[in-house]
């Protein structure tokens, strides 16, 4: 058991975490199109990176010992989840994006974005399988 959680414990947890909140955001903007012409529709924003962006500049990270204790540092990568979160429209684009509140130019860009952050975190799951393959039959 021990060997299974060293191998899987680093860049497994966050990798996965990134594919599922991707997948979130997939359908997310997807509701978002879905929804362009409904009036008074707010779109919604899936946020996941933010959780590390808060913590970009803090090196330091503190052992917990007991789950009483305060977290110091930034967060697990295999705590982090996404959420799905209500947008804030700047003033521009409020009119720009007309009833709906939906702009569907961001929101095609936001999609496209989405995708080549899926493919990379599934290439760079595949990648570690991969290597670990070849560590076990000892062959490139």
């Amino acid at each position: 058991m021990e060997i299974r959680e060293w191998l899987f414990r680093e860049r497994l947890p966050l990798l996965q975490r990134a594919l599922d909140a991707y997948t979130l955001r997939q359908r997310v903007i997807a509701e978002n199109i879905a929804n362009v012409t409904t009036p008074e529709y707010r779109p919604y924003r899936v946020r996941f990176e933010e959780f590390f962006q808060q913590h970009a500049g803090v090196a330091n990270k503190g052992l917990r010992t007991n789950n009483r204790h305060i977290p110091i540092g930034p967060p697990d990568p295999a705590s982090v989840q996404a959420e799905r979160d209500m947008d804030s429209l700047p003033e521009p684009e409020r009119y720009a994006a007309g009833e709906s509140h939906v702009n569907i130019d961001r929101e095609m860009t936001e999609l496209l974005e989405t995708q080549l952050r899926f493919r990379f975190a599934a290439r760079m799951v595949g990648r570690y399988f991969q290597s670990l393959q070849t560590a076990i039959r000892g062959t490139l």
